[in-house]
Order: C-alpha cells, then structure tokens, then sequence
C-alpha cells in the first residue's frame, strides 16, 4: 500500500492538493488497533462525514482514492486480476469455437 507521502503526491497531481493530513489520518489506524477501521469500505459513509468535517469537502473524494488506491497496491487483488486475465485469455478463444 502506498505511504501517506505517496497518496499526497497522488492527490497534488489530480486536485493540485496534498491532503497529507488526511492521508495520514487515514493510515494511523495501522498503529493503533483501537481506532475505527478507515479503510473499510463498508464504513465509507460515516468516513466520509468525519473526513468532510476534519478536511472539507473536496478531501471526501481523496478519502475515496486513498482506499481505492490502496486496494489497488494489495497483491490479493493484483492476484485476481491476473488469474481474470488468465481465464479470460483461455476460455475466450474456446467459447469461439463453441459458438461456430
């Protein structure tokens, strides 16, 4: 997953904005099991209000790529996109056949 710096370079070079404050927010609860999951994805929604309370309204956004960024970099994910690629490269060509 990326740093908190790398979303922040992410975030400058699609809104012209760090939002290193959120991105930091959002990752701190890797250091204190305590805090609420910010990455759930089922959480969104209550995250969402907290994020456009602390760092306004266009940092929701961000909090939306942080995570889908995130989610990107998991190698579980890259995983099933490649095994997709796979299957869609195998069957593909069979199914052609099929249908002639």
């Amino acid at each position: 997953m990326p740093s908190p710096n790398e979303h922040a370079k992410l975030s400058k070079s699609r809104t012209g904005k760090s939002f290193i404050e959120l991105h930091k927010w959002m990752d701190e609860e890797y250091n204190n099991p305590n805090l609420p999951k910010r990455h759930d994805i089922t959480k969104i929604p209550e995250n969402l209000k907290i994020v456009q309370s602390k760092f306004g309204d266009e940092a929701a956004q961000e909090l939306l790529y942080h995570i889908k960024e995130d989610y990107e970099r998991n190698k579980a994910y890259k995983l099933i996109k490649l095994l997709s690629a796979i299957k869609k490269a195998v069957f593909s060509p069979l199914k052609i056949l099929k249908d002639n």
